[in-house]
């Protein structure tokens, strides 16, 4: 009886170091969002997080820092170059940091709506993938803010309003600076976390943003006009370090995969939902949409050519611009009937 009861003791004591040394196996990656917590960009983490940990038997597991706490995005970037954080979301903004040439998605006024962009994305996802490799990134997916329009608290129909309004960019994002320079906007560059205190100060009296994002960061409470006319479509993306990636096994590389493909086209689905109910919220809060004339569109187009001329080179090459319009081309040519 003695010597059984030391049996079992000794099975108990092997089976608690087994089960202790399976949760320090754990690989734990630390994920990066400047989307606040509760936001859908965030609960859609959790639940890619969570379906990687279940398929992977606990072997993989995500620690997340919501709402801006890891810092602005170029933060995240130093932190990740760093081994601080090991994975991120990005906007165009923190994408274009790595790899300038992905801004071409966010030319302004070159798609006119969601299947064009996706179209484009899905025929330039491997060259991009390949482009971040090279940085030592992978990505994992592409997801978006959706389509961004301008806001204001003074009335912005015409161009020549435009000129008088002190506008929000993104600090350290030239390729809006020089959009809006187009269109002789004054910008003010403040990182995200300022735009509120910006907007309740005077310091700015406007802002360039998906309507979503307005609302997520309460922004709309501030202005009292939206010229409804879509600029630019705000594109993101999920990276995570080279380096964390190859330390996985290749099965759970093929999990974490699989999951970030299917929680990215998730997000995009839920993004462009919450778009349009973000349009409702501006409506019932007593925001003025204001369309713009046909002579103000064609102003626009000249400042967005003006914009395109300005990004070649520096930003992306004439070469895949010229890709990327023929390959809107093709996707109006096919879809012309559906239009």
């Amino acid at each position: 009886m003695k010597m059984f009861r030391i049996s079992v003791i000794f099975i108990l004591v092997i089976l608690i170091l087994f089960c202790t040394e399976n949760q320090s196996s754990a690989t734990v990656i630390k994920i990066a969002l400047v989307t606040p917590e509760g936001s859908t960009w965030t609960k859609t983490l959790h639940k890619m997080a969570e379906e990687v940990r279940v398929r992977t038997n606990g072997e993989i597991e995500f620690k997340v820092y919501a709402g801006g706490i890891s810092g602005d995005e170029v933060d995240i970037i130093r932190k990740m170059l760093a081994g601080r954080i090991h994975a991120a979301g990005f906007s165009g903004v923190g994408l274009g940091v790595l790899l300038p040439e992905i801004r071409i998605l966010e030319a302004p006024l070159l798609f006119k709506d969601y299947g064009e962009i996706d179209y484009v994305k899905e025929k330039l996802y491997t060259e991009f993938a390949a482009g971040f490799a090279r940085k030592n990134y992978i990505l994992l997916g592409f997801v978006e803010a959706g389509f961004v329009y301008f806001f204001s608290s003074s009335e912005i129909s015409k161009q020549d309003a435009l000129k008088n309004i002190k506008m929000w960019v993104w600090k350290g994002d030239t390729v809006a600076q020089t959009f809006l320079s187009t269109f002789g906007i004054k910008t003010y560059p403040l990182h995200l976390s300022d735009v509120s205190a910006g907007l309740e100060t005077g310091m700015i009296d406007s802002f360039y943003s998906p309507i979503l994002a307005s609302v997520a960061f309460q922004w709309h409470t501030k202005i009292k006009y939206i010229l409804d006319y879509p600029m630019v479509n705000s594109t993101g993306g999920l990276l995570m370090d080279r380096k964390t990636f190859d330390g996985l096994s290749g099965k759970n590389q093929e999990i974490l995969k699989d999951a970030a493909k299917k929680y990215c086209a998730e997000l995009v689905r839920l993004t462009r939902r919450d778009n349009d109910e973000a349009r409702m919220v501006l409506k019932d809060s007593g925001i003025k949409f204001v369309l713009p004339l046909k002579q103000e569109i064609n102003s626009f187009q000249d400042s967005a050519v003006k914009t395109y001329e300005k990004n070649i080179p520096e930003v992306y090459s004439r070469e895949l611009f010229n890709r990327v319009q023929d390959i809107v081309k093709e996707y109006r040519e096919t879809h012309k009937a559906s239009r």
